[in-house]
């Protein structure tokens, strides 16, 4: 295995890193660096569904059984697990595009956390991508994102991300992606990652 942890510290150990933030601010870019990494990895993306065409109980079941899947296992036979959004992100984007109650959300969170914190091999690292520039953002913008670049939302995420980064209880890392005109290097912001990693 082509290594980026410090396996002498973490030996028979599970890693399970998940990659959260904004739309348009790198999160993909990150991830495909981060799995050159890796013989094998086990990549779970947490997008869907982008839409308000749902229940709050459909998508926290959902991550629950992410949880679950990761507790009990079933993801043991790769070297790592890179979670692509997370039950996090819910608390940014089910209030904003879901109309869902802060509390009831911040129950998903909990529950997950404890089914996560319950199997006592696994080292969690969350990273937290932000960026304090709109128009940056505006620049890379795919067109899928639920905010459509709106300000005053794109505003209102930003919030609710640095809110639930100081909620959560995990090993946590915020990074904003950019200085003040451009995005930083992409080698740059992979290197903190993996500096932050092998914490």
């Amino acid at each position: 295995m082509n290594s980026i942890l410090n396996i002498n510290r973490y030996v028979n150990f599970m890693y399970l890193i998940i990659i959260e933030g904004t739309d348009n601010i790198g999160k993909d870019t990150l991830i495909s660096r981060l799995i050159e990494d890796f013989e094998t990895v086990t990549l779970i993306h947490c997008g869907s569904p982008k839409c308000i065409c749902f229940t709050s109980h459909e998508q926290d079941i959902k991550f629950i059984k992410y949880a679950n899947n990761i507790k009990n296992g079933l993801y043991d036979n790769t070297d790592v697990i890179i979670m692509n959004r997370s039950h996090i992100g819910e608390y940014v984007y089910g209030q904003l595009y879901r109309k869902r109650n802060a509390n009831n959300i911040k129950t998903m969170l909990d529950k997950v956390e404890s089914i996560l914190k319950s199997r006592s091999d696994l080292v969690i690292k969350y990273v937290q991508l932000l960026s304090s520039s709109k128009e940056l953002r505006k620049c890379n913008d795919d067109n899928k994102s639920l905010s459509k670049m709106n300000d005053e939302l794109m505003n209102k995420e930003n919030e609710l991300f640095l809110e639930v980064f100081d909620y959560i209880n995990l090993d946590k890392k915020l990074i904003y992606v950019n200085d003040e005109d451009n995005f930083l290097p992409k080698e740059e912001i992979y290197k903190e990652v993996i500096d932050f990693i092998n914490e």
